[in-house]
């Protein structure tokens, strides 16, 4: 995604100064991770069609994950079929966040602690495709034994027993919510994850799991969905509030639009004039606030609605940027007036 170098302070203050990183950091549901408001999206990583090996390599990505340790963030969304394509190679994304924090944990066992007190939460996801096996191999998918075999396989690939946070991907028809949670609690109960959650669940289908997960004294940590300022159904349809009553958190993934919710996106011919629109408001209240940017108020405004949000970063420079958004904090008035512009927006369409 384009995103501008806005005001460097604003988008590097983090970086430098943040003498208390603990301080922007939101336990997931009633029992789950502590984790930074913002975290790293990584559904790029080692995906060729995406430019990995051409535009970007591991040792971008490398980078990308020490600056945003720097920044603060110690959460990174990823799931079993990022980046599938390079699996055999080792280069799936999974595989490549595990080398990061690996090359972590040397430096910190070599005497530099600087991250140590800060440990990195993983989140991944189980593809509940049946035939999902002809992606990332194993058998085909149906059963809580499938997951179980999932999970052990996500381990290995991340090097890390247990994993702090497992999701299910999405629903699908194929599998029973009964048997999605019953693999999720197992997972759990064997030692084979930390916290349990779900992507992509409507408020039916999270109550649901919720319910099944209570009968045997758990719950779940999250619930990841599509959330931005150009797609709020999240708040429209009740999800929102409903995650907040049962403890649930919100994760929103896709929170700038791919790109078009970044100062690069005034310039794009595939972003509306009232999408433009709404974007200057945002760079005016950037600009009023300290000097931040489109995209970092952008953020901002999720984490002022409760959710915790993942944008996609392969670079430095996106890391950066985006860690912007965790060094202040939208007040009530300015988040009314964003309110206002989208809701007029989308009441005249």
């Amino acid at each position: 995604m384009a995103m501008a170098s806005g005001r460097v302070g604003a988008a590097l203050r983090c970086c430098t100064a943040s003498t208390e990183p603990m301080n922007s950091k939101v336990q997931l549901g009633k029992d789950g991770p502590r984790v930074s408001r913002i975290g790293v999206g990584t559904i790029t990583w080692g995906d060729v069609r995406k430019g990995y090996g051409k535009t970007f390599d591991e040792s971008t990505l490398q980078s990308t994950y020490v600056a945003a340790r720097k920044c603060g963030i110690n959460f990174f969304d990823t799931a079993e079929v990022y980046g599938y394509e390079s699996l055999k190679q080792d280069d799936s994304s999974e595989q490549i966040l595990a080398r990061c924090i690996q090359t972590e944990r040397m430096g910190n066992q070599a005497g530099d602690q600087g991250n140590a007190a800060d440990p990195v939460v993983v989140g991944t996801k189980y593809f509940t495709i049946p035939w999902t096996n002809m992606l990332v191999g194993g058998g085909f998918r149906l059963g809580r034994q499938a997951i179980l075999d999932a999970v052990q396989e996500s381990s290995k690939r991340l090097n890390m027993l247990p994993i702090p946070l497992y999701m299910i991907h999405f629903p699908f028809p194929t599998y029973s919510q009964n048997v999605l949670m019953e693999g999720l609690r197992e997972a759990k109960e064997l030692g084979f994850v930390d916290a349990i959650g779900v992507s992509n669940y409507s408020q039916a289908e999270m109550e649901q799991a919720q319910e099944i997960l209570e009968k045997h004294g758990l719950s779940l940590a999250c619930n990841q969905v599509k959330y931005s300022l150009l797609d709020r159904k999240v708040e429209k349809n009740g999800l929102l509030e409903a995650s907040k009553k049962l403890g649930i958190h919100l994760v929103a993934h896709s929170p700038l639009e791919q790109g078009k919710l970044t100062t690069g996106a005034l310039g794009r011919t595939d972003v509306s004039d009232d999408t433009k629109t709404l974007l200057k408001l945002l760079q005016l209240i950037g600009s009023l606030t300290g000097g931040y940017s489109i995209e970092q108020v952008a953020l901002n405004y999720l984490l002022a609605k409760g959710a915790v949000a993942i944008p996609g970063c392969r670079t430095e420079t996106h890391v950066q940027q985006v860690a912007g958004a965790l060094d202040f904090e939208l007040d009530e008035n300015e988040v009314a007036m964003i309110d206002e512009k989208v809701d007029y927006q989308e009441k005249i369409k």
